[in-house]
């Protein structure tokens, strides 16, 4: 890497940053609110007698700004009023900057100005309590969710600060230094969820240290486990191969001649001084079975995930535990998610070879080691295991074990989020560029190519080793990665194995050869469908065509229509058995859409709730 330095800019003023922040949580509060509540258009008629009833002053604020708006508080009471901007008929509206509430003050309609994306929340959260809450916690569900969100909309002002202080285009980057400037860029997050940048458990402090929106990089901490405290599974990998020279040498000399043959666990630096502090641990460290190794290596980089690192001269990424809950649930990594890894990564290494798209890779995921406690308790045992697990990734600039010269991808996410300080996001300033090396302008038939393109490399293959192996991965805007040559995409990835769904019916027997029958890989092929929809076509492709839409003045559903072109003339649908699937796409009234701000309410993180949304496919004519 080069490690070019970022220019630094005149401080932001602390109200632009503010404003930054708020209007991006505002926007994704009520967005996930009325996906989740099956409001899909929220804009009202300017004669329909509700509207008339505002004071003058306030419907002229509004119609400046955009469209009326109304959200109905129909078990709380009380009307939310504003404007849209963009009405996107996937959901990912844009609002104007000023909100009213009007409620009833003893038999009299008073209107007033919302304040702030904390007291918008509390208004849709006591609406939602009315609705979701359970054994009569909703005021203390209410509280929490308040919570969560205050301290996403901080968090979110702290990457916004930093972001502008040394903000550059991705395009002002070339090779491994694009790669992590996407990587560390996601200052807004999900567009659909309500706490999108809360994470519990760092300090103030450790976001410089370790948030990857704060650009941070920083050595890891290793322990040596006695052979006997280990449990790992390995796919491919001898165990030299596991860490980088450094670190072993490093290692050897400080184990001494009695311990060589103790096995390494690295461990995120923030984890290691949480877990040192158990009093299990702690005695294993006294006993000798487990060395304190301290910190190790060159520095590595939190990606996207922010447990997950990446050091660009290893072969090996590594998916590491953090007890520190991230939106909706603690990220470490339980034996079930591990087993989950281990097992789809066996399917996908069987298939590595045989899928037919040179323009598409899955980044397995080769084992993963921890400790196993035998003699402790189950929930200790559990503990231990979850918090010490690491998972082995490949690094997409590694092939074969030996470092690639091609372009580095840039994960799908960094290209649909608007940036602080610029006009657009960066997959439009791509389309820019690949509309001019064709000396083109970048019109809707020339978005529909780049989109076709991408299409192309990234959901073909996808369905294909769907439709073909049974296989559904969680490819969504995060777990997604693609090379962008000239403005154009020329190679896609999928990584995370751990979301991997493999449908029993569809899946042949003999890619499931050390596979137990109750594998957590294995669903059945609704819920394996079910799960490829939402993740490929509302998490991903939703996104990704309202940005380009947003960004081009460009009709949304003209770019699915593209996207059912590429459906059909993908061959993948020819047999009788298949059509059934291009139909549920083609004809469908619904997609399924992830409920996270009811999740977040039931507190249902790893078992999240679905909501059945307006599919856009369906609304194009085919020929």
């Amino acid at each position: 890497m080069t490690g070019k330095s970022f220019s630094m800019t005149a401080e932001p003023s602390a109200d632009k940053i503010g404003m930054m922040a708020e209007t991006a949580a505002m926007e994704r509060l009520l967005n996930a609110y009325l996906r989740e509540t099956e409001t899909f258009n929220p804009t009202i008629n300017p004669d329909h007698p509700a509207w008339m009833g505002l004071p003058a002053s306030v419907r002229e604020t509004i119609q400046e700004q955009g469209m009326p708006m109304r959200i109905e508080l129909k078990v709380t009471g009380g009307t939310i009023w504003g404007a849209v901007r963009y009405l996107s008929p996937f959901g990912h509206h844009r609002y104007g900057s000023a909100f009213w509430v009007e409620e009833d003050v003893k038999g009299e309609a008073k209107v007033r100005p919302i304040q702030n994306a904390i007291e918008m929340a509390g208004f849709l959260l006591r609406e939602m309590a009315a609705h979701h809450a359970e054994s009569g916690d909703g005021d203390e569900r209410v509280r929490m969710m308040l919570d969560q969100i205050h301290n996403s909309i901080r968090k979110t002002e702290q990457y916004v600060r930093s972001r502008l202080q040394r903000d550059r285009s991705l395009w002002d980057f070339t090779g491994e230094d694009r790669m992590l400037a996407a990587e560390q860029s996601l200052v807004y997050g999900h567009p659909f969820h309500p706490t999108p940048k809360s994470a519990e458990g760092f300090e103030p402090d450790d976001l410089s240290r370790y948030a990857p929106e704060m650009g941070a990089s920083f050595t890891l901490h290793y322990f040596a486990a006695d052979p006997e405290l280990v449990e790992e599974v390995f796919l491919r990998y001898a165990d030299e191969t596991l860490f980088p020279d450094p670190v072993l040498k490093a290692a050897k000399r400080k184990l001494g001649p009695e311990r060589q043959h103790f096995k390494l666990l690295p461990v995120h630096p923030w984890q290691a001084q949480h877990v040192k502090q158990w009093p299990t641990v702690q005695q294993l460290i006294r006993s000798g079975q487990l060395v304190d190794l301290g910190e190790l290596g060159n520095r590595v980089y939190p990606t996207s995930s922010v447990r997950t690192v990446w050091d660009p001269d290893h072969v090996f990424i590594f998916k590491l535990p953090l007890n520190v809950r991230i939106t909706n649930f603690v990220r470490v990594n339980p034996p079930e998610q591990v087993q989950r890894t281990v097992d789809a990564g066996r399917v996908l290494a069987r298939l590595n070879g045989q899928i037919p798209y040179a323009g598409f890779t899955v980044l397995l995921e080769d084992g993963y080691r921890t400790l196993s406690l035998k003699e402790a308790m189950p929930e200790m045992r559990k503990r231990l295991a979850e918090s010490f697990a690491v998972i082995f990734r490949e690094n997409p600039m590694f092939h074969s074990g030996e470092k690639r010269t091609q372009a580095a991808p840039t994960v799908v996410a960094a290209l649909l989020e608007q940036p602080p300080s610029a006009a657009e996001a960066p997959i439009w300033e791509a389309v820019r560029l690949s509309a001019k090396t064709e000396q083109a302008l970048p019109e809707l038939s020339h978005v529909q190519k780049w989109l076709k393109r991408y299409l192309e490399i990234s959901l073909v293959p996808i369905l294909w080793l769907f439709l073909e192996h049974g296989v559904s991965m969680e490819a969504h805007v995060q777990n997604a990665m693609v090379t962008i040559q000239d403005g154009w995409p020329v190679h896609f990835y999928v990584r995370d194995l751990e979301g991997v769904s493999i449908s029993r019916e569809r899946v042949g027997k003999n890619l499931l050869t050390d596979v137990a029958e109750n594998s957590p890989a294995l669903y059945s092929d609704h819920e394996a469908w079910h799960r490829l929809k939402y993740y490929v076509f509302v998490n991903h492709l939703g996104h990704l065509i309202h940005t380009l839409a947003y960004h081009g003045q460009l009709d949304e559903v003209s770019l699915w229509r593209t996207v059912g072109e590429v459906l059909r003339d993908s061959g993948l649908f020819a047999s009788s058995e298949r059509k059934s699937y291009l139909m549920d796409l083609l004809e469908g009234k619904s997609l399924p859409a992830k409920a996270n701000w009811i999740s977040c309410f039931q507190k249902r993180g790893e078992t999240p709730l679905y909501v059945d949304i307006p599919n856009p496919l369906a609304s194009v004519r085919w020929n």
